[in-house]
């Protein structure tokens, strides 16, 4: 055995520091009568001094480097005379780190029962893994041979919650602590672990054990497969809303990219969440793969106000396309002759069914003249009926305008022609009774002008037609005008496409059920058919034609009544056929949480107008939309706006509300109805921006309650200026965050572009994408706090922010300028 003088000069260690380590090993202090010890303690002593120097090992922090890779010392950063200078806080003394009391403790040091030296000291346990505070795996490890001598010992983690055991190499942080490695830390963990845990004898490193790995489950293995099978596509249709690992599969794209693609938009979604066309489109667009909806179809402005000519636009388009008949719709006062005039074109007995004056229901016909079809809509002549008269005028093509040519222009005929004027339609002025003595078609006329309707032959664009239901006195002129409209509009469709159409009337038979009159615009209904009105559908059961004959199809531009749907369908409603029955609840789900969506009219510049203007007799409203990060700030945001203080004939309705972030059907939304979008605690997509500038469309972020409160106070009380506009002032790149407090950090950069002003405000760029906005408490250069810096100096300044900011982000500075006449 070797001895103890030979020990101690070949270890190099002073008589303290031995006297430690064997007291260590041997569990026992050091006397002079010792003269021997055995090789076993010998390796012992030598694995612990090994340690030692472990402890004492400090790592640096290297200094990060600005972005033309110079390093930026503290003199440098807002102390001294460099780029950063003068932000205005005393540069504080870095206090040594302090060091061990005792550098020799060795109660934490756990020694082997066998030393192996072939292991190196940071390789660990996987089986120990879950235990180690940030962890991470760095390799998988190669099988190690089983010592034949030795059972192997089992991997279970007791420990490793959901964790896979297999044989792996796991590596701690360089920085678990200021000193230490990754072992000391393990080895005081597991002298912890002894008081509470039997002794058990354990080596520094597991052998790999012999067992087979496990086998994946079915379910694992089947995603494997499909994603290896995938095959990436440049263009998919797919249907209005669609599921995260549906759209996966239809683009061809791995489900872990597109997810990773959701997240880097600020989506935080799910496997089976859906997803709109319009985010698809955005996360496609990413993975580049061009997206199209698998119809035309309707978005939400059309299905609320019943405007059908963006879907007929699309048809246009089709390769191929047939001659429809126009849809005319007549409207005019009460008892001024509408009925008896589709009566007498109809050749039916619909005018005797007439009670006080109002027709009872909205009936449809068609009527051929000169080998064309024309379709006609009688709409009641009632201020009770003013909003489905303004719903008819919308799916109108043409609209006929009656006046009694012994009663002129009365007030509903004035709203008839608001409403034709307001759906944009070509109108025809059918003054009817002109069979009758003492007529004067000259004073209608002179009446008709002064609402904007000039006569043709008085220079202008509008036909009068003076016409009698008793003797069919100018019936053929009328119907030729109506015929040259149409040739004019060139109205076609799309035959085999599912079919669009509008609800005329609806009613409820005793035996039949809900029966409902419908015009098909485009495409062509079918017996069997799966429809949807707005927020109720059914399955088509039976179709009678306009000669009330059994039909199995009704094409493009013809009445029709069905027996179906399950409720009574709003007369002047869409009619949409859609796949199956599972589509169309997810329509009217979907309607039915927009049906807030399409209120009033009025933007914010009109609002604020009305304010200026003072008219105390008008209710003015103001529409907002909410959007913020999650259930709890939308419910912030909810009694803030419910907590404002409102003047006087002043109301606020929120049309809209939802978590996340805002989208194109935003944008769509408020241009339908006239409304701010008001976010909070949420960024904003810089292109997204810019569009809704284009539309003219008030969109504000913003991370602190109070600062929202405040602007909607301002604006409620007609503070807001309309006469000024935003103005980009300077662009400024951050490359260095030196202090961060709540709400206020410390930051330095170079100018880009322009200047940047003190106190101005500003919003922060990460990439494409606005994270917060922010403002400058103070602006310092060289030690001095400055009113403003140019392009390409540097500077320092404190800024009050909702959120951090990070070297490379981008600050675009701005202020509010007068607008210049």
């Amino acid at each position: 055995m070797p001895r103890i003088d030979d020990v101690k000069k070949d270890l190099n260690l002073d008589e303290a520091t031995f006297a430690k380590v064997y007291e260590k090993v041997m569990g026992k202090k050091l006397t002079a009568k010792t003269a021997t010890i055995s090789d076993s303690n010998l390796e012992k002593m030598k694995y612990i001094i090994d340690q030692l120097p472990k402890k004492a090992a400090k790592k640096a922090t290297p200094a990060k480097k600005a972005d033309d890779g110079k390093i930026l010392k503290s003199d440098e950063i807002g102390f001294g005379g460099g780029f950063l200078s003068g932000l205005g806080f005393t540069k504080q003394e870095e206090k040594p780190e302090r060091e061990d009391e005792d550098s020799l403790e060795l109660h934490n040091i756990e020694i082997p029962l066998t030393s192996n030296k072939e292991t190196s000291q940071e390789e660990l346990s996987f089986s120990d893994a879950p235990k180690i505070r940030n962890a991470r795996v760095i390799a998988r490890a190669e099988p190690r041979p089983a010592e034949p001598s030795k059972k192997p010992k089992s991997t279970a983690s007791k420990a490793g919650g959901n964790i896979s055991i297999e044989q792996g190499t796991y590596k701690a942080k360089e920085k678990l602590q200021k000193s230490g490695s990754g072992l000391d830390f393990f080895a005081d963990h597991l002298a912890q672990k002894k008081q509470h845990e039997p002794k058990k004898v354990e080596k520094p490193v597991f052998k790999k054990e012999e067992k087979p790995a496990p086998t994946p489950t079915a379910k694992v293995h089947k995603e494997a497969t499909t994603s290896s099978n995938l095959v990436k596509k440049t263009e998919v249709t797919i249907e209005e809303n669609i599921t995260v690992k549906e759209f996966s599969e239809k683009i061809g794209v791995p489900l872990p990219e597109v997810m990773k693609k959701l997240i880097a938009n600020g989506i935080m979604t799910s496997l089976n969440a859906s997803l709109d066309f319009d985010t698809a489109s955005l996360i496609a667009e990413d993975l580049g793969v061009t997206l199209k909806k698998k119809e035309a179809t309707l978005d939400v402005q059309s299905f609320m106000e019943g405007d059908l000519q963006k879907i007929l636009d699309i048809d246009k388009e089709a390769e191929k396309q047939v001659e429809r008949a126009p849809i005319v719709t007549v409207m005019g006062h009460v008892d001024h002759g509408k009925t008896s005039l589709l009566d007498y074109l109809r050749k039916t007995s619909v005018a005797g069914g007439e009670a006080g004056g109002i027709t009872q229901s909205i009936g449809a016909s068609m009527v051929n003249y000169n080998g064309k079809q024309i379709t006609f809509i009688d709409t009641p002549g009632h201020e009770l009926f003013t909003s489905l008269r303004a719903r008819g005028a919308k799916l109108t093509n043409i609209a006929i305008i009656v006046i009694a040519a012994d009663d002129s222009v009365m007030p509903q005929t004035i709203e008839s022609i608001n409403h034709a004027k307001s759906a944009g339609v070509p109108i025809i002025i059918a003054v009817t009774k002109i069979d009758k003595p003492g007529n004067n078609m000259d004073q209608i006329k002179a009446d008709v002008a002064k609402y904007g309707l000039t006569p043709e032959d008085w220079g202008g664009e509008t036909p009068f037609v003076g016409v009698s239901s008793k003797t069919g006195q100018g019936i053929d002129l009328l119907l030729e005008y109506v015929l040259l409209q149409a040739e004019m509009l060139e109205l076609k469709y799309n035959p085999d496409r599912q079919a669009v159409g509008v609800v005329v009337d609806a009613y409820k038979d005793p035996k039949q059920g809900v029966v409902a009159s419908l015009i098909v615009l485009t495409g062509t209904l079918k017996n069997g058919d799966i429809i949807v009105a707005y927020n109720t559908y059914g399955k088509v059961r039976r179709m009678q034609n306009r000669l009330g004959k059994n039909t199995g199809k009704i094409m493009g531009g013809e009445p029709v009544q069905i027996l179906g749907f399950t409720e009574l369908p709003e007369p002047g409603r869409i009619v949409e056929v859609v796949s199956n029955e599972k589509e169309a609840h997810q329509r009217i789900a979907f309607i039915k949480e927009s049906e807030a969506k399409a209120s009033g009219d009025g933007a914010l510049q009109q609002f604020l107008a009305q304010l200026k203007a003072g008219d105390q007799s008008k209710i003015s409203e103001l529409r907002l939309i909410l959007k913020a990060d999650g259930s709890s700030s939308l419910e912030a945001l909810k009694q803030a706006v419910d907590g404002l203080s409102l003047p006087k004939n002043v109301t606020i309705k929120v049309v809209h509300s939802d978590v996340g972030y805002f989208g194109e059907s935003d944008l769509s939304l408020a241009q339908a109805s006239k409304a701010l979008l008001i976010g909070f605690n949420i960024s904003m997509n810089a292109l997204l921006k810019k569009k809704a500038e284009g539309l003219k469309i008030e969109m504000k972020v913003f991370d602190i309650i109070y600062e929202l409160t405040d602007y909607l106070n301002n604006l409620l009380l007609g503070m807001v200026e309309v006469e000024k506009e935003e103005v980009i002032v300077g662009k400024l790149e951050i490359l260095g965050v030196f202090h961060t407090e709540t709400r206020e950090m410390t930051v330095g950069g170079r100018v880009k572009e322009g200047k940047v002003k003190n106190k101005l405000k500003f919003r922060v760029y990460r990439g494409d994408d606005i994270l917060t906005n922010g403002e400058i408490l103070s602006l310092h250069r060289n030690k001095d706090e400055v009113k403003e810096v140019n392009a390409g100096e540097d500077c320092g300044m404190k800024v009050k922010i909702g959120k951090r900011i990070e070297m490379g982000d981008m600050l675009e500075f701005y202020e509010m300028q007068e607008v210049k006449a």
